[in-house]
């Protein structure tokens, strides 16, 4: 066996195609947009490259066939005011010697960058997608979350890695009843004239910003990891989520004129389109197809990408009122319409998401699951 850096386009397909080569017999793997996987490798794309670096490898067989792949990066993170150092995009064969000349390399090449952990597998980007290894609910995947064979805990677990946090995937049913605890919280806060909650349909994009960027930077600020988004990434987010986005399922909830809560879902780009193609690449027909069913509605699945209260408003019965609200409002789209919605990328960490989305019936579907190795 052995490896080689992914310098050309020639190396760039073969790091690509491998995740389907090693899904093949798996019915429930979709291969994501190869568009969208090359993009975090793009310098004029990614702007986390203006605070770190990254490289990739493919690993080789004796008979020159790609059995292996893995990405590694760092970059300096505002919040703690140093270099984190990671790794992703990691398919591997059931070999653990295979698994292990792939962690050795990104590995040996942090080291050489002044690095003494690396957490993975995780994006050289947000945290929104592309993040945690699948361990539990092997489940066909919603668009920007990556399908794992079972096998591959086994290759983290015999190479010393260490758990750093679990990510959720809940589930629930549109139409699901609310028990009466949530509809009685939910009921104090939409009898009082003060609160109001909406869709994004009748806002600017700057208004949209600008509310997303008040909760979002209050909510998230005590959380590791997570820093505060300015104008120009919250605008890179949304044009990221334009193509896909339904407005009758992102909304905001206010006090007075305050926003004081977002919760921003996406149709399942999945079962929109990227289910029907067979390398990953868009075609002319296809876009078509997409643009149909998108317009008409033609996906059950929604994917709650972010839920926000801000920390002011938190325990009221905000929560419950948001959520309950929104329900209700989809239920009436008219058919066809979202049946379900998964809420992804809920950390471990986070005890109070935790406790709203199971307070509303969801059922833990997924789990994803970071690592972290020091050395």
């Amino acid at each position: 066996m052995y490896l080689k850096e992914v310098v050309n386009a020639a190396d760039s397909k073969q790091f690509l195609e491998l995740p389907a080569i090693i899904n093949r017999a798996n019915r429930n793997y979709i291969h994501p947009l190869n568009s969208d996987i090359e993009s975090v490798f793009d310098r004029s794309k990614n702007s986390y490259f203006e605070k770190g670096d990254l490289m990739r490898w493919n690993l080789y067989d004796v008979k020159d066939e790609v059995i292996g792949r893995i990405a590694a990066f760092y970059h300096f993170d505002d919040k703690l005011g140093e270099h984190q150092g990671g790794f992703g995009f990691f398919e591997c064969i059931n070999q653990q010697e295979a698994a292990n000349l792939l962690f050795d390399q990104a590995k040996s090449w942090l080291q050489e960058h002044g690095l003494k952990q690396m957490d993975g597998p995780i994006n050289f980007g947000t945290r929104d997608q592309w993040w945690g290894l699948l361990i539990a609910g092997f489940y066909p995947p919603v668009y920007g979350m990556f399908y794992h064979p079972p096998y591959y805990q086994s290759l983290f677990r015999h190479y010393s890695f260490e758990v750093l946090f679990e990510q959720y995937t809940y589930r629930r049913e549109i139409s699901a009843a609310f028990s009466p605890a949530v509809l009685r919280r939910a009921s104090r806060i939409q009898n009082d004239p003060n609160y109001r909650f909406e869709d994004i349909s009748k806002l600017s994009e700057k208004e949209i910003i600008t509310s997303f960027m008040e909760v979002y930077n209050a909510a998230w600020k005590d959380f590791d990891g997570v820093n505060a988004l300015n104008r120009a990434e919250v605008a890179q987010l949304i044009a990221h989520m334009r193509p896909a986005m339904d407005k009758k399922i992102i909304w905001f909830s206010y006090f007075k004129q305050q926003p004081i809560g977002f919760f921003i879902n996406l149709p399942d780009l999945n079962q929109l389109l990227v289910k029907f193609l067979r390398n990953g690449s868009l075609n002319i027909c296809q876009k078509i197809r997409f643009l149909y069913r998108k317009t008409t509605r033609k996906c059950t699945t929604m994917v709650g990408m972010v839920f926000g209260i801000h920390p002011d408003y938190q325990g009221r019965g905000v929560e419950s009122a948001f959520i309950v609200n929104f329900a209700n409002s989809v239920s009436k789209l008219g058919p066809p319409t979202y049946q379900e919605i998964q809420m992804n990328w809920i950390g471990s960490f986070n005890r109070k998401m935790i406790a709203v989305v199971e307070s509303i019936g969801a059922e833990r579907y997924k789990t994803h699951c970071t690592y972290r190795l020091t050395f």
